[in-house]
């Protein structure tokens, strides 16, 4: 039985993935938040996300923050429900936690945790935080699972806050085992920006549905939220190459091998991986083997007028869709041009 916060709203429209130093970030969130955006996404890539997130919710006052995403794995669902907790109060219900899996080499050498499982551990952990939260609500709940357990409250007992609503959990998912066990559990799923509308809609948005009638939830419960490979420039050969290197690095990955299944295209992550090694991880050769097809298939970019209309083919099949940028070997000036141009480009400006 899921036991999801049904009591919470759902997000909707348009988030924008931000992050960079912390001298930044708070001015970045009230830009976003200025801009009209429904949500700013912070990562766990070379910054932790809680305190990025935490930055973040003290900047504004009315934008949603949530992670995209917190490592599960190497965390207590214990400590990341209580973090959630704290961060929800704090923000008066704008915080969602965006659990991710990584990969198994990551989380093994770099986080000493362990991998085994991850879709079965994924949904134990998302019913061990919400116990945790139903606990801290006054319910005489506790969870057993086979991986993860919550059998007692904390050291002050049961909570008092019977009224509260659940704070939200999302779940990043790309196969089949994971997206069931985000639509089984969690509020919403976090879908990878390395993706397709033919992916998504022939894909993705069936297998939710699927899940979803499985475990009995309606689809209005539950917020399908999509990244999005977004670059943007007055030189659109700029943003192109930049996109280009992007679907390259995210071609060498088996996780992704789906994405490219779709269009039959799977003979690209051999023809990639060996640029990648033969070239020693050059961003020209990179660029150089993606063709003009392939960056149109798997991400959007050009001029502002360009891809307008091409985000707006995503957006009309989700909730909410998140705008981000490439990363891989991008100039951190491009980065914060590139961001700056989704913000103008996709913003509704509201008033002081």
């Amino acid at each position: 039985m899921s036991t999801t916060s049904d009591d919470r709203r759902r997000l909707t429209g348009f988030g924008v993935a931000i992050g960079g130093p912390y001298a930044f970030l708070p001015e970045l969130a009230r830009q976003a938040e200025s801009h009209g955006f429904d949500a700013v996404w912070v990562s766990e890539t070379g910054q932790e996300s809680i305190v990025q997130a935490t930055v973040c919710l003290t900047a504004t006052s009315r934008i949603e923050v949530g992670t995209n995403i917190t490592l599960a794995f190497p965390r207590s669902p214990t400590i990341t429900a209580m973090q959630a907790w704290d961060l929800d109060e704090l923000s008066g219900g704008r915080f969602i936690v965006g659990l991710g899996s990584q990969v198994k080499r990551i989380i093994e050498e770099r986080f000493s945790a362990a991998f085994d499982q991850p879709a079965k551990r994924m949904a134990e952990y998302v019913q061990a935080m919400q116990t945790v939260w139903r606990i801290e609500r006054g319910e005489d709940v506790t969870f057993d699972g086979d991986l993860y357990r919550v059998l007692r409250p904390g050291l002050a007992g049961p909570g008092r806050a019977a009224e509260r609503a659940l704070p939200r959990v999302y779940v990043a998912a790309v196969g089949p085992l994971m997206t069931a066990a985000a639509a089984t559990h969690s509020d919403g799923i976090l879908g990878h920006p390395f993706t397709s509308l033919r992916y998504l809609t022939e894909g993705v948005l069936p297998r939710i549905d699927e899940a979803l009638e499985t475990s009995g939830r309606p689809r209005d419960a539950f917020t399908v939220a999509q990244g999005l490979i977004l670059c943007i420039a007055e030189d659109r050969e700029v943003a192109r190459r930049e996109a280009a290197t992007q679907i390259a690095f995210y071609g060498t990955t088996p996780n992704y091998l789906p994405v490219f299944a779709a269009h039959g295209d799977e003979h690209l992550m051999d023809e990639y991986r060996r640029v990648f090694v033969a070239s020693g991880r050059d961003a020209d050769a990179m660029a150089a083997a993606v063709t003009d097809e392939i960056i149109d298939r798997y991400a959007v970019a050009g001029t502002p007028d360009e891809v307008r209309d091409r985000v707006a083919e995503f957006a009309g099949h989700l909730d909410h869709l998140i705008l981000g940028g490439a990363w891989y070997r991008v100039p951190q000036q491009r980065m914060a041009e590139n961001l700056w141009a989704i913000l103008e480009t996709f913003g509704r400006p509201t008033g002081p």
